[in-house]
This record gives C-alpha cells, structure tokens and sequence, in this order.
C-alpha cells in the first residue's frame, strides 16, 4: 500500500431498493472521519431516487466481511449508520465479519444490537447481476 492510499474504502450499490455498503479494510477514527460523509450522502440519495422531499424507509444492508480491524472508530460508523437507518423507519442489517470483529462487537455489547446475517440474502444476490458498483474510498 503507498503512502496516499487509506486502508479502508467502501463499495455501495442498490439493489432492488436496498442500498448495500461493502465495507473493506481497518475502520478506525479516520475511516469514521473519511467514510462518514459519504454513507451520509448514500443515505440522503435514497430520497432523490425516490424522488420525494421527506424521508423514506431506507433497508440497508452493512457487509463487514472484508473489514479486518475494528475499534471505537469504526463501531461510531456502524453507530452512525445505524443512526440514519432509524431516522428514516428504514431496516439495518449486518453481514457477520471475521471472528475478530465478531468479538469486538460482542465485548462492546453490541452484536444484539444489530440484526446480524451470515450472508447477503439470496434474493438480492440474484438481482445483482444487472446491477454495477464502484470502489469508493474516503
């Protein structure tokens, strides 16, 4: 990794009105910093797809699968997002990470605070096919 390259970034895309965010790498301070504004964005785009000026239900699905460091950093993202889903009557769920950011949120009490999965659900996995994302860093 060069020196002007993060060690973290996030893909997002949308599929059949769920917005997916694939977060990837160490989500610390700066990736809560960096990452924050652009998740707030995601969240702020799913009322002009909808094309109205109140907030809509947004279902958002977080996948930790690819994150391979966790602190009190990257659980204020995962805080901050849960905080957007909830403002808007949306439905948050989290793709289970590695053991190691499994037991972080487990030590921090907050694994039963999140609708956990094992997997992206086959139903979206199936249309995403047709549907395209980009590497998005902060």
């Amino acid at each position: 990794m060069g020196a002007d390259e993060l060690a973290f970034w996030l893909r997002a895309r949308t599929v059949g009105g769920t917005i997916i965010i694939e977060l990837h790498g160490e989500l610390d301070m700066l990736a809560h910093r960096e990452l924050g504004p652009t998740v707030h964005a995601l969240m702020c785009r799913a009322n002009v797809d909808a094309d109205v000026d109140v907030d809509v239900d947004v279902d958002v699905i977080v996948d930790l699968r690819a994150v391979t460091f966790l602190d009190a950093g990257g659980i204020r993202l995962l805080l901050a997002i849960r905080e957007h889903v909830m403002r808007r009557g949306g439905a948050l769920r989290l793709i289970r990470g590695t053991p190691r950011v499994s037991h972080v949120l487990r030590i921090v009490r907050l694994d039963g605070s999140f609708t956990m999965l094992d997997t992206l659900p086959r139903a979206l996995t199936e249309n995403m096919g047709a549907v395209g994302g980009g590497r998005t860093s902060g």
